[in-house]
């Protein structure tokens, strides 16, 4: 088989009008650079991209895209391409060409790779350096490809929603982040739908406007999980009044562990021999302690020490949201708050208000157990995205790395790395 031939095939060029002209690497340039010329057979008929009727070629067009790298040499693919005469109502026009979209300087199998890179855990900039391309010209692809994908996320069964905020850089600034949390009626995990810049109530009204613009009916939403940050609260009021709203459980336990955090620093002034150096104690589950560490916290709480009665009220908490059956648990929850407030703890009594003013979106989770915990592990993998990465020039790229990596996004690319039969099974 010759030359030609060979890389032909390797192109999927088969079953086209185009063939490999010529083949010639060129090693004078830095890091040296394969140039493959494609050509077409004469008198071919091309289709127009506007009446997709079959037409003779009017003029060509001499360009060049990059293609995947041929050992460590750099490969780009030359070629001229046909414009086609559609007649006076479509006009002269350029074809597409098999190999690569309109517009583009890549081939669709590099534009595959610049996507899986992202994708794996690189950076852009990282990414770029890979592949010796400039980050601005990956970028530009990413932004396309990300952007035709999630218009293409089929949210037909989406019925509930968990709304949670990551940050962007330090000084407080946020972006609110909304995902479809996973149920036992689909496989498809925890993805996120919109993103948002900003954590208050106007990111449910853009979340409103994004699901109708994609035909989902902001009332056929039956639950929405949320921290009880009083923006979230009053957004989804207003913009999802037939949503039950669910109160974090997460975000919950870590106020009353605050609570607790609080009542230790108040004590440490006043017993210090007794609290120095416990702070970890008190915020650490017991399976997380060593055997001394749980002697030592048993020996604390058969003292008088409020830190130690505090303590309780947030293991008593934790237990009685275990409990299987929701009727038990929200007795349980009565219980607790009239135990609390009469414990004359003032830290651990504005706690319990806190929840009692939330009483509400708490019993929804216990009748529902959605809760943000799924939503949380992706927020870390946002977070290790934007270390990485050292930050992001504009919401728009945070935006488009979000979806990249937490979308769970379909991409109508070929592969650029070999598939194996177990690896689709």
């Amino acid at each position: 088989m010759k030359q030609n031939e060979i890389f032909g095939m390797a192109l999927g060029l088969a079953g086209t009008p185009w063939t490999v002209n010529s083949v010639d690497l060129d090693t004078d340039c830095t890091p040296g650079r394969l140039n493959i010329r494609l050509s077409y057979k004469p008198g071919s008929r091309f289709v127009h991209p506007l009446s997709q009727q079959s037409c003779p070629v009017y003029d060509t067009l001499e360009r060049a895209w990059r293609h995947l790298n041929f050992f460590q040499y750099e490969c780009y693919l030359h070629a001229p391409v046909p414009r086609v005469d559609g007649g006076e109502e479509f006009g002269v026009k350029t074809v597409r060409v098999p190999w690569a979209e309109p517009g583009s300087g890549f081939t669709l199998l590099m534009e595959a790779m610049m996507v899986l890179l992202a994708q794996s855990g690189m950076s852009v900039a990282e990414a770029a350096r890979t592949l010796s391309e400039n980050d601005h010209r990956l970028w530009r692809v990413l932004h396309r490809r990300v952007d035709e994908a999630h218009e293409k996320m089929d949210l037909t069964q989406v019925k509930q929603l968990s709304v949670d905020e990551t940050s962007v850089r330090r000084g407080h600034e946020y972006v609110t982040v909304v995902c479809e949390p996973s149920t036992p009626k689909h496989d498809r995990g925890t993805r996120v739908l919109f993103v948002a810049e900003n954590r208050d109530s106007d990111t449910l009204r853009q979340t409103k406007e994004f699901l109708e613009r994609r035909r989902v009916d902001p009332q056929s939403i039956t639950e929405i999980c949320a921290d009880m940050s009083a923006a979230y609260t009053k957004g989804i009021r207003e913009n999802f009044p037939d949503a039950r709203l669910v109160y974090d459980y997460f975000h919950v336990v870590s106020l009353i562990t605050s609570a607790v955090d609080q009542v230790r620093r108040r004590e440490s002034r006043r017993f210090p021999e007794l609290l120095k150096g416990t702070r970890y104690l008190w915020l650490k589950n017991e399976e997380n302690l060593t055997e001394e560490q749980v002697e030592k916290r048993r020996r604390l709480c058969a003292s008088k020490l409020q830190t130690a009665k505090s303590h309780c009220h947030l293991a008593a908490f934790q237990d009685l949201l275990k409990a299987d059956e929701p009727q038990e648990a929200i007795e349980g929850l009565h219980w607790w708050y009239n135990w609390v407030t009469h414990s004359r703890i003032p830290e651990m009594i504005k706690v319990a208000r806190t929840i009692k003013k939330h009483w509400d979106g708490l019993v929804a989770y216990l009748k529902t157990r959605l809760n943000n915990g799924p939503a949380e592990a992706i927020n870390g993998i946002i977070q290790t995205a934007k270390r990485k990465a050292r930050g992001f020039r504009t919401f728009v790229y945070f935006k488009t790395v979000i979806y990249l990596i937490g979308s769970k996004l379909k991409f109508d690319l070929p592969s650029p790395i070999p598939i194996h039969p177990q690896q689709t099974s």
